[in-house]
């Protein structure tokens, strides 16, 4: 084969494969939502109006999930998690058959909290967005129902 016939044979490759990334590309920014920033979603200020003592500034845990540490000798935290793309909400409330989950209305488009012992976190849906918030160091079950839900109210807001 002389490089005169496979140069243009080249050349064809080479724009058909450009153009695909640029259309792959292009549909998977529409599929994704943006990145949110865990982070944003909360003030300290609007812990410490939940919890009721200072709060240090957020911290990220990772890309997905920040923390609200109290600055006092007793630690109290919150923690917010944004689930990953494609997480399913059906799938989060069945996932452990014999772990109860108690429903939460009025907040995002479905929440609830699950009772894993003295532990219980709130896991909220607004649209495609799933975030779990959870929170330590506040006392009783009850106390972290109320206190979760305080927080996710404005969590939402920013949904």
């Amino acid at each position: 084969m002389s490089s005169r016939h496979f140069v243009p044979y080249s050349r064809q490759a080479i724009v058909a494969i450009a153009c695909a990334l640029v259309v792959t590309g292009a549909h998977n920014a529409v599929a994704r939502p943006a990145q949110i920033d865990p982070c944003s979603l909360l003030t300290s200020a609007q812990v410490k109006a939940v919890f009721g003592v200072d709060i240090a500034a957020p911290s990220p845990i990772s890309a997905t999930a920040c923390q609200w540490k109290s600055t006092g000798a007793k630690v109290q935290m919150a923690t917010v998690s944004i689930q990953r793309a494609g997480t399913s909400w059906d799938h989060m409330k069945t996932v452990l058959p014999n772990v109860p989950i108690k429903p939460l209305s009025g907040v995002g488009d479905d929440a609830f909290y699950q009772a894993l012992g003295t532990f219980v976190p709130l896991a909220v849906k607004k649209g495609n967005t799933i975030v779990i918030i959870k929170t330590y160091g506040v006392g009783t079950p009850e106390t972290q129902e109320a206190y979760e839900k305080a927080l996710a109210l404005d969590v939402v807001k920013h949904l």
